[in-house]
């Protein structure tokens, strides 16, 4: 059974879905829809999740909040010296293992949402991240993973750019032009203080006069949880009880006290957005459409308050939590989400994927028909007994066997997903350019035995000659494969990086065909 995993790993939360038989669910974890990225650690090991949260007041030194707002590649957390990397990792290994429960086999096919600020080396690090907790994963950006389902109809007729605002455990504003590739990030900026940690701090202000952050660590960490879970009970009742420290009695929060309290971020979201539209050189009034996505978005008020600083209509989509997660997962309009499966190319794809295999059998053709020998026949060979043909015809024939059996590696890819999935995109693209150069030395050995055997003359000449001129491009092939399986990618993709021009396989082949028929007296020397 088919099935795709997306994951939203974000600074507080980390929400997932999975795809199966073309129904999109939310992932279970912890038995709810969204589970803490918290960790804690300890000579015992990683704890993720709830199990992190319970251990905060008692050992609060061994409490990450966010691993991925560490700045460092190692932490020392409680005397422990740990990479980053395993920690977020703790935390995939439970949404990988709840996907597998749910769909009852392993999920090869998983995507991770990102935010669209990130650069390589951070895309990298999350990659590493996901390959340590067994998952081979393709990024995608959240802005344009968001314009999905109900955003991507709205915006679909339309040309004019997209205001993407997301607010999770922070913010990050994103312009996006709408295309047929699900559209391009244009522009974005991000600010970790205007999203739920400042929602957090600031209705704490309001209602204690005090500052969250400067509570004693066993005494910050439960009341994070306490805050952070009366302002979600917000969003579907008008009124809630939130415990409070030092037992002092609950104090009863509404919805009307939160608006308040938080609008001072969310304008901060709204100046935000003028800065990231300004970067892109747009004014409000060039904006189709303004979007709140993230898990703060159900906040009372907030797109109201977004709007009145903005100047422009906020529309807040539906499960606004989920929204990136949900279009990661469906994703069909994205040409990288179906690369490596098996697909007829277009016209012109297949004139340049065959064209250097044609001419590479046709040099051959003429390197066996046009050989001479002297003093005798390979079948009555005199004394004396030589060949004269145009090994050069030979090495180049190799040389374009090799670039076409490159050529097809995607489609090896796609027949590799098909007969075994064991990995990821990244994965099977490294074992089609494996596979790939394997047949592509093959088809040369093979092509060189045979004419050995044809002219009655020692294989190893013919090997060397054959061989030789290939080694250097499978050894990059290799290297190639190696950064494929790491998850690499090309910006392009792969069908474009493995692609050989026509002109130069005509240019080859024509100059090598023209040499050897002057060599044999069929042609004037110029």
């Amino acid at each position: 059974m088919y099935s795709r995993l997306a994951i939203d790993y974000g600074a507080a939360t980390v929400r997932a879905v999975v795809v199966t038989r073309g129904d999109t669910t939310p992932l279970l974890l912890e038995g709810a829809d969204e589970m803490s990225t918290a960790v804690h650690v300890s000579s015992a090991g990683i704890e993720p999740g709830a199990a992190a949260w319970r251990r905060a007041a008692s050992d609060p030194d061994g409490f990450v909040y966010s691993p991925l707002r560490v700045k460092t590649d190692i932490i020392s957390v409680a005397g422990v010296e740990v990479e980053v990397v395993e920690l977020v990792a703790a935390t995939l290994r439970q949404v990988a293992a709840a996907a597998e429960l749910a769909v009852g086999e392993p999920v090869h096919d998983v995507r991770l949402v990102v935010p669209a600020h990130w650069g390589p080396r951070r895309q990298t690090w999350l990659r590493h991240a996901a390959r340590s907790a067994g998952l081979t994963a393709r990024l995608v950006d959240v802005p344009v993973a968001a314009l999905s389902e109900a955003v991507s109809s709205a915006v679909g007729a339309e040309a004019r750019p997209v205001l993407v605002l997301d607010v999770g455990a922070g913010c990050e504003v994103s312009v996006v032009q709408p295309g047929a590739d699900r559209g391009q990030v244009v522009s974005t900026r991000d600010d970790s203080n205007a999203g739920g940690d400042g929602l957090d701090a600031a209705l704490w202000q309001v209602l204690t006069g005090g500052d969250l952050g400067a509570l004693p660590a066993e005494r910050r960490w439960p009341q994070v949880a306490n805050v952070r879970a009366a302002r979600h009970g917000l969003s579907e009742q008008f009124t809630v009880l939130m415990p409070m420290p030092d037992g002092q009695p609950p104090m009863v929060v509404n919805s009307a006290l939160v608006s308040e309290a938080v609008r001072p971020v969310f304008e901060r979201v709204a100046d935000l957005a003028v800065r990231a539209m300004g970067n892109a050189d747009l004014t409000v009034e060039q904006i189709g459409s303004v979007y709140l996505i993230g898990g703060a978005a159900v906040t009372p008020g907030a797109a109201e308050m977004v709007a009145a600083r903005l100047g422009a209509a906020v529309q807040v989509v539906d499960h606004p939590a989920v929204a990136a997660v949900r279009g990661a997962a469906d994703a069909p309009g994205d040409p990288r989400s179906d690369r490596a499966r098996l697909r007829v190319p277009p016209f012109r794809r297949l004139v340049n994927l065959g064209l250097p295999g044609v001419m590479s059998l046709a040099l051959y053709a003429h390197f066996v028909l046009a050989a001479s020998f002297n003093n005798g026949t390979p079948d009555w060979p005199g004394p004396g007994f030589y060949v004269l043909a145009s090994w050069g015809e030979l090495a180049v024939a190799a040389i374009l066997a090799m670039l076409t059996s490159l050529q097809v590696a995607t489609l090896f890819a796609g027949l590799l997903e098909q007969r075994a999935p064991t990995g990821g995109h990244g994965s099977r693209i490294s074992g089609g350019i494996t596979a790939a150069t394997t047949a592509g030395l093959v088809y040369a050995a093979m092509g060189a035995v045979t004419a050995a055997v044809l002219f009655n003359y020692p294989i190893g000449a013919l090997l060397r000659w054959a061989l030789l001129p290939i080694l250097p491009i499978a050894a990059a092939a290799g290297a190639v494969a190696v950064l494929a399986w790491r998850g690499g990618e090309p910006t392009r993709g792969w069908d474009n990086f493995l692609a050989f021009p026509a002109s130069a396989t005509l240019t080859a082949s024509v100059g090598i065909a023209s040499v050897s028929m002057w060599s044999h007296g069929r042609l004037p020397w110029w």
